[in-house]
C-alpha cells in the first residue's frame, strides 16, 4: 500500500511475508472454478504449515465469501492456524475443525491444498528439521481420498508430495501453476492498460 502511494507505476502485490498472497489466491480462486465449475459448497483441506504459509491465509479470506465452504485445518500444533483466521470463522459462523493426522479427515475433502514447511520462517534449524517431513503425500495416502478430489499446492514442493502422486489424475498442481501464469499476465495487462 505504502509503494503503490508513492510510486507513479502500478505496484502489484505479490504478498508480505507470512500473512497474504493475492496473486496466488487469484491463481488458486481460477483453477477451483475452471476444475470444479463453482466456487461454492465444498470442503477444502488445508494442510502443512498453516501458521506462517500466506498463500492459506489469503485463500481462506477469499473462500469465506463464497457459500457452503468447510475448512479442515491439517497442521501439528506449532504450525496451526492463527487465531484471528480462526476467530473470524468463528463470527461467520464458518464451519471448520482443526487435526494432526492426514490420513483421518482425506475421505471428506473435495480438495487438498499442501504447502510446503519454509526454512526462513523458524527461529532455529531443529524445529525446521522435526517439522519439515511431518506431511508427505502419496499413493498410500491419496488412495483414501475421494475419486474426484483434486490436490492444490501453490508451489514450489519439497518433500510434501511425493513424485508418485504427479502421475495421478488429481494432481492439479501443474495446471494451477499454469493458471498461475494467465492469472498474472491478465493482472499486468489490466494495470498497463492494455486490450487483446
Amino acid at each position: 500500500m505504502v509503494a503503490a502511494e508513492k510510486s507513479g507505476i502500478p505496484v502489484i502485490n505479490a504478498g508480505d511475508g507470512g500473512h497474504q498472497h493475492p496473486t496466488q489466491t487469484l491463481t488458486d480462486l481460477l483453477t477451483i472454478r475452471s476444475m470444479k465449475n463453482t466456487l461454492s459448497n465444498f470442503t477444502i483441506g488445508l494442510c502443512g504449515d498453516l501458521k506462517f504459509g500466506r498463500t492459506v491465509h489469503s485463500l481462506i479470506n477469499a473462500l469465506v465469501r463464497y457459500e457452503g465452504i468447510r475448512f479442515i485445518f491439517i497442521s501439528p500444533q506449532e504450525l496451526r492456524v492463527p487465531d484471528y483466521i480462526t476467530d473470524m470463522l468463528k463470527e461467520k459462523n464458518i464451519p471448520y475443525e482443526e487435526v494432526i493426522r492426514l490420513e483421518n479427515v482425506m475421505p471428506q475433502l473435495d480438495f487438498l491444498y499442501m504447502t510446503r514447511v519454509q526454512k526462513e520462517r523458524f527461529f532455529n534449524e531443529e524445529d525446521y528439521i522435526r517439522l519439515k517431513d511431518f506431511y508427505i503425500l502419496d499413493k498410500d495416502k491419496l488412495a483414501l481420498a475421494k475419486e474426484d478430489m483434486l490436490v492444490l499446492h501453490p508451489l514450489p514442493r519439497v518433500n510434501e508430495i511425493s513424485v508418485e502422486v504427479d502421475d495421478d489424475p488429481r494432481a492439479a498442481y501443474f495446471k494451477q501453476a499454469q493458471y498461475g501464469v494467465y492469472v498474472r499476465m491478465a493482472l499486468i495487462l489490466t494495470l498497463l492498460e492494455i486490450t487483446v
